[in-house]
C-alpha cells in the first residue's frame, strides 16, 4: 500500500511541479527561481524519487523504507506548512 501511495503521489507531484514551472514561465518569465518554497518542493520530489529508485532498482524493502517514508512525510509537511511559517520568499503570503 505504501509503495502504491508513494508512486501515485510522486506521479501527481511531478505533473504539478511541471505545470507550476510552465505557469511560472508564463507569469514571471522564468521556470524556476530557487525560492524557499520551490527549493523545498524539489527536496520533497528528490526524496521520493530516491525512495522509488531504492525500492525498484536496488530492491530495498522493509523497515528502512518504512521509516524513510515517515521522515518523508515530515519533510513534505514542512515544505507545505513550515516553509510559509519560518522562511520568506516569493511564495510567502503572510505570517502566523
Amino acid at each position: 500500500v505504501m509503495y502504491k501511495a508513494i508512486a501515485v503521489g510522486f506521479l501527481f507531484f511531478t505533473i504539478a511541479t511541471i505545470l507550476g514551472a510552465l505557469w511560472a514561465a508564463k507569469a514571471w518569465g522564468r521556470y524556476w527561481s530557487w525560492d524557499p518554497k520551490e527549493t523545498w518542493a524539489f527536496i520533497v520530489w528528490l526524496n521520493y524519487a530516491v525512495w522509488l529508485h531504492l525500492r525498484l532498482v536496488a530492491g530495498w524493502r522493509g523497515k528502512i523504507l518504512a521509516w524513510w517514508a515517515v521522515i518523508g512525510l515530515f519533510v513534505t509537511a514542512f515544505a507545505f506548512i513550515g516553509v510559509n511559517m519560518f522562511l520568506s520568499g516569493l511564495h510567502s503570503y503572510g505570517t502566523l
